[in-house]
């Protein structure tokens, strides 16, 4: 008993310390104070993270008590305590594991609550719309089409995919069988996925720029429609690729090997998609600014685009590096040969 209360104190006091700097953070504070609205019902986005954040402090009492083993927490709080008894005391390989795990935790959650509860209103606005407008079906299929089936559909798809993430950031159980093994150990690579997200990711694209839509437009009804249709194709299949990891979704870490769905063919199928809808985006102004001959529009666009491909190339890499400490992954990789393109590369 004196173990699961220690190991529930202490990841209350991790959790806790983490809610009150984000809550009194300035650059978090634009995602965690927005007004979320429904019809006549209104929330905000804090709301919704106390919401969770009480949830979470209840459920970890029957998690702790089946669980049976010490928290992270526990484990990180006793590694510094012992670092500040004796400054020789060598921090632990499984220590280590522990903190780490803790900082990704840290740093993916809110982003991750935040960006589910605003797509989760988006999502219920735009099915309520629908159901209202069901007459511009017949009216004028087209703009059916473009402001309503493609605009729903595409945030559907973006909020399984942060469901799934931030579910098994947040649950991690041996019954599981998504303990995570070990998480990247080296700065650079941290730096490598970490640029990919906010804050960090939109300084990049502030200095390089980031030319794109969420919903790619052509003057061509053929060429509109297909290309919006690849567009949600690589969407699913990135998501589906997230899905398919299930128990063990996380960034940084081995929380187990998975070799189904996507994987069973090539081994970053979500960096693949990810880059090629990312293209798709930046598709219309790309050819816009070809047309017109606007030279810095068109080396800039290509240049950010090539940045993008690359550090999701290193992420690739990073990972491969990491997972292939793991025997299951050095196994896997001699099953599925390719990185990104099946019988190609």
């Amino acid at each position: 008993m004196k173990k699961i209360l220690q190991s529930y104190f202490s990841t209350i006091l991790f959790i806790s310390l983490w809610y009150l700097f984000y809550t009194n953070n300035s650059y978090y504070n634009n995602y965690l104070f927005k007004d979320l609205t429904f019809l006549d019902f209104s929330i905000n986005t804090i709301d919704v993270f106390n919401i969770i954040f009480l949830l979470y402090i209840i459920l970890l009492i029957p998690f702790y008590i089946l669980e049976k083993e010490e928290s992270k927490a526990l484990s990180v709080i006793k590694a510094l305590l012992n670092k500040i008894k004796d400054s020789k005391y060598k921090i632990k390989k499984q220590e280590k594991t522990n903190i780490l795990a803790w900082l990704v935790k840290l740093f993916f959650v809110p982003l991750m609550i935040s960006w589910i509860s605003k797509t989760f209103f988006i999502v219920l606005n735009k099915i309520y719309y629908w159901f209202n407008n069901t007459d511009l079906i017949l009216d004028s299929a087209i703009y059916f089409i473009n402001n309503y089936l493609f605009l729903t559909l595409l945030p559907v798809i973006i909020l399984i995919d942060l469901l799934y993430f931030t579910i098994w950031y947040l649950l991690e159980s041996k019954y599981l069988n998504n303990k995570i093994k070990s998480v990247e150990p080296t700065l650079f690579w941290w730096v490598i996925a970490l640029i990919c997200y906010p804050p960090f990711s939109n300084s990049i694209n502030d200095i390089l720029w980031w030319y794109s839509t969420n919903f790619p437009e052509f003057n061509n009804i053929i060429a509109h429609i297909t290309i919006n249709i690849l567009f949600i194709i690589f969407f699913i299949l990135y998501t589906s690729a997230s899905v398919s990891l299930w128990f063990k979704a996380s960034n940084l870490t081995n929380r187990g090997i998975v070799s189904k769905w996507l994987y069973k063919y090539v081994r970053h199928p979500a960096y693949i998609c990810k880059n090629i809808w990312r293209t798709i985006w930046i598709t219309p102004i790309l050819i816009a600014s070809i047309i017109s001959f606007n030279i810095k529009t068109t080396i800039l666009i290509l240049i950010s685009t090539i940045w993008w491909w690359l550090v999701y190339y290193y992420r690739a890499m990073t990972e491969e590096k990491h997972l292939e400490k793991d025997i299951e992954y050095r196994k896997y990789k001699e099953k599925v040969k390719y990185k990104f393109i099946p019988k190609i590369w």
